[in-house]
């Protein structure tokens, strides 16, 4: 049996090595191991730096004579070398060692290397002993041996090793190619000592820095390949052939039959040698499993050659006369003019042609970032509208971006100021722009894909003058506020508008906030609006929920203020909300959802709020909403008071440019109150306490709108002259703030009336 030399011998005494040396460790392993035999030491040649063990090892485990041609003990060298990425190695040594999967890429004609991990070193020394390494060695020729290495579920082997040389093909390629008027350049992104990266593009200027000549284009597909071992890297097209030859496929005859349809018609020129045009091949070789197509992958070779003079090396295209174009090369046979292809026999001129292989890479697409953000088939292609490109804003139409979830408008009436961006998705180089533009942009670069229906809006989103932001929410499927006013919502949800979603972060960033309509728009976002202060004044987590933190100023006028938080709070809560809202939009239901940051913990709690149907009247030119959950808390009190009346208090939200006010909640009956089975006379104590709690719990959005009472048995909650009375002095009493008055009615059989009354 032929073994391969490794290096020279290692003379002396192995003792003169370091006592920690990890190769002494492995020597002493191999000492004791039975299943492994030491032959000799060997060392680097002058000027390199590594040892190697020679050892014969077998445990047995490997049959005689497999198919794979695995010996039951093989001769390898265990090789040490210090620094390197991978710093053990074992190598085969029998000359005739076969080619199998899972060979680490080696320069032709070094040793064959095994591939024994698939982690990097910088991980795998944590856990690396010499004794298991030594197992690693006795599973992998078992494993190879008896096929079942490479498991069922891994993915194949590349044809190749890396070249080190990568590619990357931009969006619409397929379809770019076919367009003749397009050129074709690559440009250098990055160069290293390991590693060059180009990209593919056909609207790059040729005057831009790092872009190659004008490239030809040659693509087409051979037959399919199973699963060989990886090759050694090309470097001619002869060598490639040869290769490919190897594993059970062949460029013919796709290369011919694509240089006869390109040379169809006017023919090739073939180009002056000054202008350097070289090939850019691109060959589709589907990959098999069972016989069937597993995937599709395409090898890229940088070809230094022009088309024309790859027909003419080849044999099957000619030139009528020197300098002239290069047409198909045919033989006259039968009937004059009746034309069959030349046989072809490659020549040696073709074969030495050579060429560079490189890694193709696929800028990445809309379609294909929902996929791999998990996003639901189908899901993403809507058109919607953001109002609000500020720092939550940002965050959001980023994440979209990234995630290819949406078409998107956006709409904002500020520009970037220089204190934005600490915590907007922008920098201090846009300071002075319009922020939607920033974010515009920004959105457009994430991807390979550019998203063709986005455009920025500089105006208000509630702007109804704005015909182009009126055409932009007409033709919306998904309105998203994110503005930290409350204008914009409210006025959505008086308007036929698509379904409305609102997300706001609360003063501190301790909490985030998720409205969203039902698909029918049945519950409008500012009815939920209403639904969440009523839970943020009844649920535990709302007691410090609005609360502020510190202010700064940012300019010399009063309303230059902006708030303390970080953008740490703003990503996460970000990335919260998108998810949330992404689940939300999906289902037909309305939603109120709160996610609340524990600061000593480090946790995040969601509450979720039931929304409950809302039902409305209106009178003297104002509009009353109220839901069904205030309907049975009312009836609630009254049952527990019976016989007796009882009532109290109301709080609710008022809008006096919509003219609309929201019932948020009712309180029991003061303890100075009046009840009997005939009458009720509201008391006053703990009543402007109450109304202090509403106010500052709900930073002012909710107050006193009025009070509530009820009927005794068998009674209607028809106001009666006495109640109707009550109404009136109650106006007059909040008139001098400009405030109509409510008076709620609880009846037998759950009936409810309201009487507003607004004294001028």
């Amino acid at each position: 049996m032929a073994f391969l030399e490794c290096g020279l011998p290692l003379s002396g005494d192995v003792a003169s090595l370091p006592v920690d040396s990890p190769f002494l460790a492995l020597l002493r392993a191999c000492e004791k191991h039975p299943d492994v035999d030491v032959v000799e030491l060997r060392r680097a040649p002058d000027g390199e730096s590594w040892h190697a063990i020679v050892v014969d090892i077998g445990d047995g485990t490997v049959a005689a004579r497999n198919d794979v041609g695995i010996h039951p003990r093989e001769r390898l060298a265990l090789v040490h070398r210090p620094g390197a990425s991978m710093p053990f190695e074992a190598r085969p040594l029998r000359s005739d060692f076969p080619e199998t999967l899972h060979q680490n890429g080696v320069l032709q004609g070094e040793l064959r290397s095994l591939c024994l991990y698939d982690v990097p070193w910088s991980s795998l020394e944590r856990t690396w002993t010499p004794g298991q390494f030594l197992t690693r060695v006795l599973q992998w020729l078992e494993k190879t041996a008896d096929g079942t290495l490479h498991a069922r579920d891994q993915a194949l082997e590349q044809l190749f090793f890396d070249s080190g040389w990568r590619v990357l093909l931009p969006v619409g390629f397929g379809d770019a190619i076919q367009d003749q008027n397009k050129t074709l350049r690559l440009r250098l992104l990055s160069e290293t000592a390991e590693r060059v990266t180009l990209a593919a593009s056909f609207d790059v200027d040729e005057s831009t820095p790092g872009v190659t000549p004008p490239l030809q284009l040659l693509t087409f597909e051979i037959s399919g390949v199973t699963h060989p071992p990886v090759q050694y890297l090309p470097k001619t097209l002869g060598d490639l052939e040869d290769r490919l030859v190897q594993v059970g496929t062949s460029v013919f005859p796709a290369l011919i039959e694509e240089l006869y349809r390109l040379a169809a018609g006017e023919g090739l020129l073939v180009t002056a040698a000054e202008s350097r045009i070289n090939i850019l091949m691109l060959i589709r070789i589907p990959r098999l499993r069972d016989g069937v197509t597993e995937r599709l992958d395409v090898l890229a070779f940088l070809v230094e050659t022009d088309l024309a003079r790859l027909g003419l090396a080849m044999g099957v295209l000619y030139q009528g006369q020197p300098g002239g174009h290069v047409f198909r090369a045919v033989a006259l046979q039968g009937d004059v003019g009746q034309a069959s292809s030349l046989a072809v026999t490659p020549s040696s001129d073709w074969r030495d042609i050579r060429v560079t292989q490189m890694h193709v890479r696929h800028r990445v697409d809309r379609a294909a970032a929902r996929g791999w953000s998990g996003l639901p088939e189908g899901s993403g292609k809507f058109r919607g509208l953001l109002a609000g490109a500020g720092a939550l804003g940002s965050t959001l139409a980023l994440l979209w971006a990234r995630e290819g979830w949406g078409s998107w408008t956006l709409v904002d009436p500020d520009m970037l100021d220089p204190h934005n961006v600490v915590r907007h998705q922008a920098f201090d180089i846009s300071v002075g722009r319009s922020k939607s533009e920033v974010v515009g942009a920004l959105m457009q670069s994430a991807l390979g894909e550019r998203d063709p229906q986005l455009q920025t809006i500089r105006g208000k989103a509630n702007d109804c003058e704005h015909e182009a932001l009126v055409a932009a929410i007409a033709s919306a499927d998904l309105l998203i506020d994110a503005t930290t006013s409350l204008e914009v919502p409210r006025d959505w949800s008086l308007q036929d508008v698509p379904r409305t979603a609102s997300v706001f972060l609360t003063p501190s960033g301790g909490s985030s906030v998720l409205l969203i309509e039902d698909a029918a728009k049945h519950l409008r976002v500012a009815a939920l609006e209403a639904q969440y202060y009523r839970a943020v004044l009844r649920q535990e987590w709302g007691e410090a929920h609005l609360q502020s933190t510190a202010e700064i100023r940012v300019g010399a006028g009063c309303r230059d203020r902006s708030l303390v938080m970080s953008a740490t709070r703003i990503t996460l809560h970000g990335a919260l909300l998108n998810q949330g809202l992404q689940r939300a939009a999906e289902a037909s239901s309305a939603a109120i959802r709160v996610w609340s940051l524990d600061g000593s913990a480090g946790s995040v709690h969601c509450y979720d709020v039931p929304p409950c149907e809302v039902r409305q009247s209106s009178a003297v030119g104002w509009t009353i909403y109220w839901d069904v959950d205030l309907e049975s808390h009312l009836q609630s009190l009254r049952a527990l008071a019976l016989p007796n009346e009882t009532g109290g208090i109301l709080v609710g939200v008022t809008d006096h440019k919509a003219r609309t006010i929201y019932l948020v909640d009712a309180y029991h009956a003061p303890l100075d109150s009046v009840a009997t089975p005939r009458e009720f006379i509201r008391g006053k104590e703990g009543v402007a306490d109450l109304r202090l709690r509403c106010v500052t719990r709900t930073r002012g959005m909710v107050d006193y709108v009025g009070d509530w009472h009820s009927h005794p048995r068998h009674a209607s909650a028809r106001p009666s002259q006495t109640d109707l009375k009550l109404v009136d002095d109650l106006a007059q009493t909040l008139s001098a703030d400009g405030v109509p008055a409510i008076m709620v009615i609880a009846g037998d059989k759950g009936s409810l009336t309201i009487t507003l009354r607004e004294s001028h």
